[in-house]
């Protein structure tokens, strides 16, 4: 028996606010034909359609899909963070959802707290058993999971809401935002809603979005972000590539490639063309070269979508920046980030070409693209937020060199699936498990090694269907804050939960028995 869901539709016509409403009852929704609308509901297996033909131009302002089930008796949870930083993982039906409700306000404001979340668009409910996430999420009820999931979140995205004291989960889909005009059909929801073993029901549910992994290789490595953070140069990261070269030329990792990534540090953020003359003399190209030849994946980190305060692009094309209200910076990250209006031809060509220099001239083989959310913080132009990202990704696509592997990263979950090859499922991991108490107060893309595992075991049922997970990177150097039994958590998280396995470590320092370690986790992350 499938469950029962209600549909309610507001739209204005002719100056005049109207709503719609149709109950199911039984395991269909009732065909229907609703007059002005046209609106046409139906279900096919287990999936469930709404679209509209509209009699006159209609704006539609709010889609909102109700399902009656039992939240109560579920053992947990799970609702899909908003991005790749979102903690996502299985939790009481009757726990509250974390989030800056509680964080007084001048301080969200002064640190920008609410710029990486969905805090800007999306109410926060912090009452017990009214947790909310977007795209999909499941109920738990021991082996079994019933598992609801958006369809298309390209077309605009889906909030989902669990009520568990009233036994309901509501599925809000954002609307399109410029009117419907007379005659044209468009789909307004399309939810997959099916009971079974978690993992068909991801596969199953995933097929029927026509969503598909992209061919991607598991991939070995390392990433130079936690050794140095953004104090790199030449120097350093040609002792990085040559230690990287000697330990995994003793280790077999037959099936996988090794990437050696350059992250943050080489230039002012925007001005990836210009790279720092004092700590990269020659440009980015010759890192690339040297990583080829010692057999090698070439790595860079880029945000594509902003620019900082400081760097020439917002000095020279202050127009480029996007003053809409909810698209202001984030104060602590750099000199304060600002976020590029991709809607401004010019700002969509200089992205273009910086991603073309990247890859075609400068010769990296997989760039890891971060903070993509600021493409659509803002509806405008005619275009709801997932309108706006899924334009973003595809400007991504096809500005890079043909065979170009994206790790994207700070995206909104559901954008990437099916579009890139690897993509982050958790939080930043720290140097310590879960940071100083009063951040553990803050917002849910916190720095935290404890909240990354967790997101990253969280989304592993992604891992090969949506994309390859990236659980971020491991440690087996002394100098972190980590017990013993943390560690194990990192490294047996890590293995076996995605297609990434990458350190930050420097790998020349380590002795004998951290050398036999990392040979037997590669040996159990191609194994799993």
């Amino acid at each position: 028996m499938y469950p029962k869901i209600s549909l309610s539709i507001q739209y204005e016509a002719d100056g005049e606010k109207r709503r719609v409403d149709v109950d199911a009852s039984g395991d269909a929704w009732p065909a229907q034909n609703v007059r002005e609308l046209n609106l046409v509901t139906r279900r096919r297996g287990s999936s469930w359609l709404v679209e509209v033909t509209p009699e006159r131009s209609v704006t539609v302002q709010g889609i909102r899909a109700a399902m009656a089930c039992d939240v109560r008796g579920a053992d947990a949870i799970y609702l899909n963070g908003y991005e790749s930083w979102t903690d996502s993982f299985e939790r009481s039906p009757w726990a509250a959802m974390p989030g800056l409700a509680r964080v007084p306000r001048p301080l969200v404001k002064k640190y920008q707290l609410d710029w990486s979340g969905d805090y800007r668009f999306t109410r926060e409910d912090p009452l017990p058993g009214h947790q909310h996430g977007f795209g999909y999420g499941y109920l738990r009820y021991g082996s079994q999971v019933l598992l609801f999931g958006s369809l298309n979140e390209d077309d605009g995205f889906t909030t989902i809401r669990e009520d568990a004291a009233r036994g309901r989960v509501t599925f809000e889909k954002e609307p399109p935002a410029c009117p419907l005009e007379a005659g044209n059909t468009r789909e307004l929801m399309g939810l997959w809603v099916d009971a079974g073993a978690l993992e068909d029901m991801v596969g199953a549910w995933l097929a029927a979005a026509g969503t598909q992994a992209l061919p991607a290789n598991k991939v070995i490595g390392y990433t130079s972000w936690y050794r140095h953070y953004n104090n790199i140069d030449w120097g350093l990261l040609q002792g990085d590539l040559d230690a990287l070269a000697a330990v995994v030329g003793q280790v077999p990792h037959e099936g996988a490639d090794v990437l050696f990534q350059v992250d943050d540090g080489y230039a002012k953020v925007g001005d990836w063309m210009r790279p720092d003359t004092k700590t990269f003399p020659q440009g980015m190209a010759p890192l690339a070269d040297a990583a080829h030849e010692k057999g090698m994946l070439a790595g860079l980190w880029m945000a594509p979508f902003i620019c900082e305060k400081e760097s020439a692009l917002a000095e020279e094309h202050p127009d480029w920046i996007l003053g809409a209200p909810g698209a202001e910076g984030a104060t602590f990250n750099w000199s304060g980030a600002l976020v590029l209006d991709l809607l401004k031809p010019e700002v969509r060509e200089y992205v273009a070409e910086c991603l073309r220099t990247a890859t075609s001239e400068c010769g990296f083989d997989l760039l890891k693209l971060d903070f993509l959310f600021a493409a659509c913080m803002v509806a405008r132009a005619g275009r709801n937020r997932g309108e706006l990202m899924a334009d973003a990704i595809a400007l991504i696509r096809e500005s890079v060199a043909p065979g170009t592997r994206l790790l994207l990263c700070g995206v909104p979950l559901t954008s990437a699936f099916g579009k890139c090859e690897y993509c982050r499922v958790g939080c930043d991991v720290g140097l310590d498990w879960d940071d100083k108490p009063h951040m553990r107060l803050l917002h849910r893309e916190r720095v935290s090694t404890k909240m990354s595992l967790a997101d990253a075991r969280g989304r592993a049922h992604l891992d090969g269907r949506a994309f390859g997970c990236d659980p971020d990177v491991f440690f087996l150097r002394d100098d972190v804050e980590l017990t013993d039994a943390q560690r194990a958590q990192m490294l047996g998280t890590d293995v076996k939960s995605g297609h990434v396995l990458l350190t930050s470590d420097d790998m020349g320092a380590w002795d004998a028995a951290q050398l036999a370690q990392y040979h037997a986790l590669v040996k159990e992350f191609l194994r799993s």
